[in-house]
């Protein structure tokens, strides 16, 4: 049981005779639960009974009563050590307040001169960047103050040298700026105002408005303008034989309308004309055919009438060979039984039908 709660003093960089004056605090519970492990022992190894059970809460409440005795010892430890540290870090405190002024004191006798030198180079430095911020520095050299006079007399010069040059190279660019400017303010005029004569501009590029010479400029408008005036005066003869073609055309095409017209009316009058002669052809051929057909319909039925009465004369000695058609004609209507239904169906149709030709023959 000590083997399993043993701890080395050499993991937490204690030395072992301090480390066994703080062992000895728990070595009394620890003996306690050396004496408990025999009867824990004896109980796991017992069979389950009603007294073993009673064995087994008593076993536990002693071990309760070991480890909350470890924990008060445990607690009583650390608030010693506690209340230790906190009074050696008042010794450490106090020493530092009373060390920290005269050391202090002595620091700045120590570095007087050093300080006076600090002094000057920062003062010499802001002095310094005063006059670079003239020319517009945004970097300031950290070494600044600690340049002796030659090289910052020289760092100073190149800083104007090239302000200067930052200088004029925005001033010629400015003025190159205006000068575009300008010349694409007169090209954009130059271009409204030659705009109507554009198409009649030969020989130049308008983006050259800007920069071209005043009296080539007007060299070029001027014949523009004159070539404008020759198409203008051009497009107006070709305008006006155009109408005068057109007029002709309108003229020539009237005649043509009438004279079609005057050929549409007189066809118009022949086929009216040969329309009417057939027209009373027609009714002369109806009036001759319905003739006809009379005559053929009174002589059919003249016949009729002549078959009729030989018919009737015939059959006057045929009565009893009527009867016995009849007879006949009544008896195939239930002759015969069918067992499909189409085929009912279709003796059903037969039987009225034997029913009309014998309602035609008695009639």
């Amino acid at each position: 049981m000590e083997t399993l709660v043993k701890i080395n003093a050499s993991d937490y960089g204690l030395e072992e005779n301090k480390a066994k004056q703080i062992s000895d605090m728990f070595k009394p519970m620890l003996d306690k639960m050396v004496e408990l492990e025999k009867e824990y022992n004896e109980i796991v190894k017992g069979d389950i009974s009603k007294e073993l059970c009673i064995e087994a809460k008593a076993l536990r409440l002693r071990y309760v009563k070991v480890r909350t005795g470890t924990a008060a010892i445990h607690q009583e430890l650390k608030q010693f050590y506690l209340q230790g540290g906190r009074f050696v870090d008042g010794w450490k405190n106090a020493q530092l307040m009373a060390s920290e002024g005269i050391e202090n004191k002595l620091s700045s006798i120590e570095r007087h001169y050093d300080i006076l030198e600090e002094n000057r180079i920062s003062k010499l430095r802001e002095k310094r960047t005063t006059e670079l911020e003239k020319y517009g520095v945004e970097f300031i050299p950290p070494s600044l103050g600690e340049m002796s006079e030659d090289v910052w007399d020289n760092y100073l010069t190149g800083t104007k040298a090239n302000y200067q040059a930052r200088i004029d190279a925005e001033k010629k660019a400015e003025d190159e700026r205006i000068q575009k400017e300008k010349e694409e303010q007169l090209r954009r005029f130059r271009l409204a105002e030659s705009a109507p004569f554009a198409q009649f501009i030969l020989g130049w590029d308008d983006t050259d408005f800007g920069k071209m010479e005043q009296g080539v400029y007007d060299g070029f408008l001027s014949d523009a303008k004159k070539k404008k005036s020759e198409y203008e005066a051009k497009q107006e003869q070709i305008r006006k034989d155009n109408l005068r073609l057109q007029k002709e055309a309108e003229e020539k095409e009237l005649k043509r309308i009438a004279e079609e017209k005057k050929q549409q009316e007189k066809a118009e009058k022949e086929r009216k004309q040969h329309e009417a002669e057939l027209k009373k052809i027609q009714e002369e051929n109806d009036r001759i055919a319905k003739e006809l057909n009379d005559k053929r319909i009174a002589e059919e039925k003249a016949e009729a009438e002549r078959l009729v009465n030989i018919e009737a004369e015939k059959n006057k000695g045929d009565a009893d060979k009527v009867r016995d058609l009849i007879n006949d004609l009544e008896s195939l209507k239930t002759k015969y039984q069918f067992t499909s239904q189409k085929n009912k169906v279709m003796y059903s149709n037969i039987q009225i039908l034997l029913d009309k030709v014998i309602a035609h023959i008695i009639k």
